[in-house]
């Protein structure tokens, strides 16, 4: 007889499961985050070269452009097949697993469903999250080089940025913990075909995903209101600086851009992991 897999099932458990895998997909990911990171500058190079007469920058920019483009659709050609195969393994071992625990048919239904969010966050938010690092990361340090100024009003954002979303991660944790209960009873709540239980079912469960997603809105207002500050500080210091290549001015401006970007997508793969801690702890408990 088989023996059934009993681990739990995790971010971590997942990766160390099949961590070749993974590995690979997220070398590709860093591969094509770090082409697309060098963007702005060949931008800024390729502008200054075409004032002076020269392609040579244009050259220089289509050619990172194809290389780009090669690694981001090879990336996306092997994550399809590759978390496809993990999800088509693990879920019938969850099935297994809840059967021998007697879990009711509801219970087994949403929690299959609750496996899938794992792998799509390894397949779709992962490779997203290590964008937004590089992009972070590597904008801070060619920011630092080019405008010191502008640099430290970058760190000061992201430092009470990450101040307020630490405040609210527990609240974030509770709220989906609410909705993922709520979750589990579909199944049970349209057996009974009672009307008034599923109007109930499905008012409580839009209840839960309005209350996070008000929480996410106002997360979201207020760094989007100190960012805002940033890049309106950011364009005032380098004008003020008096960089006369245009080419560097655009390189600046896009980078702080990017390290908007970045800070405005990080908090939102936070919430999602914090989602997925409440996942785990659901799925290693008693149906």
């Amino acid at each position: 007889m088989k023996q059934q897999n009993t681990q739990s099932i995790s971010l971590r458990s997942l990766f160390r499961r099949f961590w070749a895998k993974i590995t690979f997909t997220w070398l590709l990911v860093i591969g094509d985050a770090a082409l697309l990171l060098l963007f702005p500058l060949f931008i800024g190079y390729a502008i200054d070269d075409l004032l002076e007469s020269s392609y040579r920058g244009l050259l220089a920019l289509a050619g990172i452009g194809l290389l780009s483009l090669f690694v981001g659709a090879g990336r996306r050609f092997y994550d399809t097949r590759i978390y496809s195969k993990i999800y088509s393994t693990v879920s019938p071992e969850l099935v297994e697993k809840e059967q021998l625990r007697d879990s009711s048919v509801s219970v087994i239904s949403a929690r299959t469903n609750l496996v899938n969010e794992f792998v799509e966050f390894f397949e779709n938010y992962f490779p997203a999250i290590i964008h937004s690092f590089i992009s972070f990361g590597g904008a801070l340090i060619i920011i630092f080089f080019l405008n010191l100024n502008v640099f430290f009003a970058c760190l000061i954002a992201t430092f009470l940025i990450v101040v307020l979303y630490a405040l609210t991660s527990k609240k974030t944790y509770t709220l989906n913990s609410g909705f993922n209960t709520e979750l589990e009873n579909q199944v049970k709540v349209l057996e009974e075909k009672d009307r008034n239980s599923i109007l109930t079912h499905f008012r409580d469960l839009m209840k839960w995903n309005i209350r996070l997603s008000d929480l996410e809105t106002a997360n979201f207002s207020i760094s989007w209101f100190i960012l805002l500050g940033v890049l309106i500080y950011s364009i005032i210091a380098v004008i003020d600086s008096g960089i006369s290549s245009h080419g560097q001015i655009l390189a600046i401006l896009m980078y702080v851009f990017n390290y908007i970007e970045s800070v405005i997508a990080l908090p939102l793969f936070y919430q999602q992991i914090v989602r997925l801690q409440e996942i785990s702890h659901r799925l290693d408990s008693e149906g």
